[in-house]
């Protein structure tokens, strides 16, 4: 379960929008409606919120006359929170969303399950830019000390090949064009 679904279950989940908004855009100044519409909360619900936030030193108010912008304190409580609540994407995740737009790529599909340092992952598509995929696998392997193993197959070759029996193991499409 992600770190972020697990807090809004333990904790009120308007709460939780509203930091969210402000942590997602630390440059983004709010007036209490702005922050209401785009959390979809009423102005009263927000302004309460914005409020607590305000006394917790975790959002910032600025005045200019009768009007009130918050926006994101630069503390380490917030950069506390941000990383708390951060989505982390797995090695996994990471190479599916690099590797899919590669050229050629019409889909991804890991070939039995993923072991604690490695995945093998058929890379089916015409004319796949090798050089592409061999970079974002040395980025994977560096970054999060993982290994995947890749095999670029024609759509027809995976086809001729599942037909033979030689991928009868578990097979997950991660990614289709």
């Amino acid at each position: 379960m992600e770190p972020t679904k697990l807090l809004e279950g333990l904790f009120d989940k308007k709460r939780m929008t509203l930091i969210r908004l402000f942590l997602d855009h630390p440059e983004q100044e709010y007036g209490v409606r702005e922050a209401a519409k785009a959390t979809r909360l009423s102005p009263a619900t927000a302004y309460r919120i914005i409020r607590l936030l305000v006394k917790l030193e975790i959002v910032d108010e600025r005045r200019i006359k009768k009007l009130r912008l918050y926006h994101l304190a630069l503390t380490k409580e917030t950069k506390f929170l941000d990383e708390l609540l951060a989505v982390k994407k797995s090695a996994i995740e990471e190479f599916v969303e690099l590797a899919s737009v590669v050229q050629g790529v019409d889909a991804l599909i890991q070939h039995g399950k993923a072991a604690k340092e490695k995945v093998s992952i058929l890379v089916i598509g015409e004319r796949v830019d090798t050089a592409a995929l061999s970079r974002i696998v040395g980025e994977i392997r560096e970054r999060y000390k993982f290994t995947v193993l890749t095999l670029t197959l024609a759509p027809e070759q995976y086809e001729q090949m599942s037909s033979m029996g030689l991928y009868a193991g578990e097979k997950f499409v991660l990614f289709r064009r």
